[in-house]
């Protein structure tokens, strides 16, 4: 097996391209990220796989691949009976409008359907999963008229009290004997993966100290939105968040047609330095996962990382 060149190689497969299309699928979880347009013939019959779905927000570049994905799974050689959970934003008209047409034209699926509106700062359990993990939800700022939303999912771990830090093991295990192992040791809840959909840069506090945070990064330059629609983060912005959220990673998406990879891989660098980074990003470009640690010329342009080589 290929040596991992970043945290979640082999987990994480997607395409982001700003205004044509985003998805991210979480093979552990078995969970996908938005739904664009696309997504069934990236993914083929690994669409069975799929059991719940988490919807950002209603633009069509994150829910037009939702027609061909339920008909593939209803009509694919595939398990066509397993149950899927679509969750979306509550009040979204958009997604309302195209439920509706889902509902009308998708009478008889082979599997059960469910439509979940959720609203920020919910918990969701994800009872299918090994130990105890849950996602919850965080409000983005993306579009003024509908609600949209970021996920993090959670892991309950175990960790060393803070009084015992610094014993020895033979200390440690003198008090496991005389008072059981949770007296050295507590719960406690760690984000181990963020994805906030395309949205103004997201609060630090709503990611902090994620494990990998997925992030847009539209703009290099915040006078590049020419249109002045505020809708969408620039570079320099999403990295800053990350930086003051302290993520173990952060996955770049969403990016813009108007840059060349070149041109992001320059600006993504020159940041990296400006801002002292310590954490490692990656750019999804396309359909491309590129680590930025490595230089981008013509020998490391065959290390690009191909959604289908991660089996």
């Amino acid at each position: 097996m290929n040596e991992l060149l970043f945290p979640l190689q082999d987990q994480l497969k997607g395409f982001s391209r700003a205004l044509f299309s985003t998805w991210l699928y979480h093979k552990r979880f078995n969970i996908l990220f938005d739904c664009g347009e696309g997504v069934s013939t990236a993914l083929q019959n690994r669409v069975f796989g799929i059991r719940r779905i988490f919807l950002s927000h209603g633009h069509a570049d994150h829910i037009a691949g939702l027609v061909n994905l339920l008909n593939i799974r209803n009509l694919g050689a595939g398990d066509q009976t397993a149950p899927l959970h679509i969750y979306y934003p509550n009040n979204n008209k958009l997604l309302e409008y195209m439920i509706d047409y889902l509902t009308r034209t998708q009478k008889d699926l082979s599997f059960p359907l469910n439509w979940i509106p959720i609203e920020a700062g919910e918990t969701l359990k994800l009872e299918d999963q090994k130990g105890y993990i849950y996602i919850k939800t965080f409000e983005t700022k993306h579009s003024q008229r509908q609600l949209s939303l970021g996920y993090n999912i959670y892991e309950t771990r175990r960790r060393l009290k803070p009084e015992y830090v610094g014993l020895s093991q033979f200390q440690l295990n003198k008090i496991i004997r005389e008072k059981g192992k949770d007296e050295i040791a507590e719960d406690f809840d760690k984000i181990i993966f963020s994805y906030g959909g395309d949205s103004r840069p997201i609060n630090p506090s709503d990611i902090k100290e994620s494990l990998f945070l997925c992030h847009e990064a539209t703009y290099i330059c915040k006078e590049d939105d020419e249109r002045n629609f505020q809708q969408h983060s620039f570079l320099e912005e999403a990295l800053i968040v990350a930086k003051e959220a302290k993520v173990g990673n952060l996955l770049l998406i969403h990016s813009s047609l108007r840059y060349n990879l070149e041109e992001y891989f320059e600006a993504i660098n020159e940041l990296k330095q400006k801002l002292d980074i310590d954490f490692k990003v990656i750019l999804l470009y396309g359909d491309y996962f590129f680590d930025t640690d490595l230089p981008l010329n013509k020998k490391n342009k065959n290390r690009k990382i191909n959604n289908s080589n991660n089996e």
